[in-house]
């Protein structure tokens, strides 16, 4: 099991004028009792979430995961329309060196379809391993159907 708490880094680069940005939307970063609002970005070879200049006042810092460092892509609760225990919002948790980034963005299934999409295309490409994919009862029209056998270990 992944641990809720991130490490402490310094601040990641911001994504850059030259990187290409596939997705970005307001998003939460919630690990353990504290979240911290700001902006998830989806760039061709990482994830940056850059907090809001209040959050970033109170200390909190830009984070970035290496999409070849991720190692699962979880929907939490796995099933849509399941309703979560102890009145927590469903998430996107990427994990990634033991740790799991929980993430509460708008559009969490289209979020989850599109890091699906990227890193399937990105492993036929590179050979890069596959993270493996955690949502049930969902199957997303956009991965062709040789490409929905499970990732090998």
């Amino acid at each position: 099991m992944a641990s809720d708490r991130l490490p402490k880094v310094a601040h990641a680069e911001r994504p850059r004028p030259d990187e290409k940005v596939l997705r970005q939307t307001g998003a939460d970063l919630n690990n353990g009792w504290l979240a911290r609002h700001g902006t998830l970005y989806l760039c061709e070879d990482r994830i940056v979430f850059v907090p809001t200049p209040l959050d970033t006042a109170l200390r909190a810092k830009r984070r970035e995961i290496a999409l070849d460092d991720l190692e699962a892509v979880e929907r939490w609760p796995a099933r849509p329309g399941t309703m979560p225990q102890g009145g927590k919002r469903p998430r996107l948790i990427l994990h990634a060196g033991g740790v799991g980034h929980e993430f509460l963005v708008p559009d969490l299934d289209g979020w989850f379809d599109l890091f699906e999409v990227i890193l399937r295309r990105r492993g036929r490409q590179t050979g890069a391993r596959l993270p493996e994919f955690i949502r049930e009862g969902v199957e997303n029209p956009l991965i062709e159907p040789e490409d929905r056998a499970p990732a090998p270990s």
